[in-house]
């Protein structure tokens, strides 16, 4: 979008949403529910009682060392923004490719009217704190070498951190069904320690192996498809920033804004090619629904 400074049309308004924006994902904790619904449904159609899942040992065992060997493998930091991250899986950051570059054009239309300095006013308007640094650092006049070389060393740091983080849930994915063995095995030697009750072995080694089904659970349910998931929204925002960068680096260039909508658009030629595949079905599917029979 044209955003300028001349008229009022052009002045963005303070509520007006920015490059970046969070939609909630319903999908993830549907895919959660349907999971722990699955097993849980599955028992019920065996005949077996969903409260006979239910065992505070297998769970302090299982939740608790997988925490435990998870923390210790990453440092503090890593820890601590893993459990940021995990609410991306939720609302991931969107950027919706039309609008995106759009807005990007818009501010390089804007520049080459009244100059560099006019972006100036559209910083606060940038939810995206990485977009806002380098908008801030052209309008400061630094050149597009400096800014490129500033922001992508920015990008990997930023990018190295997030995948390590979403690392932290693909190694607790690996420790979850290491504990759920460990918590069987320590329900088995209980078991032991009981055989003179025959009657009561079947239902101390039932309770035994439900610490399994807790590590598969969050392991499979949970912790790897978390981490993947956070893998594909890392990938789309290295995606966006690139396409920041290279828009960025054609705005303080000066870089005609056709040419320049023509490679920003070449970051997202999948997402046009579904669209014009979308819409050249669709006439061709109205005239043979609407088609008189001969």
């Amino acid at each position: 979008m044209a955003i300028g400074q001349q008229t009022e049309e052009e002045v963005p308004a303070k509520d007006q949403p920015g490059t970046m924006k969070r939609k909630l994902d319903v999908l993830y904790p549907l895919g959660l529910a349907g999971g722990i619904l699955a097993l849980l449904g599955a028992a019920v159609v065996d005949g077996t009682s969903p409260i006979s899942f239910l065992n505070l040992a297998a769970l302090v065992i299982v939740f608790g060392g997988t925490l435990s060997a998870t923390i210790v493998q990453h440092p503090l930091h890593i820890v601590k923004r893993a459990f940021v991250m995990i609410f991306w899986a939720i609302k991931p950051p969107h950027y919706d490719p039309a609008t995106f570059i759009e807005e990007i054009i818009g501010w390089a239309n804007l520049s080459r009217r009244n100059g560099l300095l006019s972006l100036d006013a559209l910083i606060d308007d940038v939810d995206d704190p990485f977009m806002r640094k380098g908008l801030q650092m052209a309008v400061d006049g630094f050149d597009a070498s400096a800014i490129l070389r500033t922001m992508r060393l920015r990008l990997h740091t930023q990018t190295e951190l997030d995948s390590m983080a979403s690392g932290l849930f693909e190694a607790a994915g690996g420790y979850a069904p290491t504990f759920g063995i460990m918590g069987a095995v320590t329900g088995l030697i209980e078991v032991m320690h009981h055989l003179d009750q025959p009657s009561q072995l079947g239902v101390g080694i039932a309770a035994a192996f439900v610490s399994t089904v807790y590590g598969l659970v969050l392991a499979n349910v949970f912790c790897i498809p978390t981490a993947n998931r956070l893998r594909t929204v890392i990938a789309e925002q290295l995606v966006a920033r690139n396409v920041f960068l290279d828009g960025l680096t054609g705005i303080v260039h000066g870089t005609n804004t056709t040419e320049l909508q023509d490679l920003l658009e070449s970051y997202y030629l999948s997402n046009k090619a579904s669209q014009a595949d979308e819409a050249a079905d669709t006439p061709a599917r109205t005239v043979s629904d609407d088609r008189s029979p001969s």
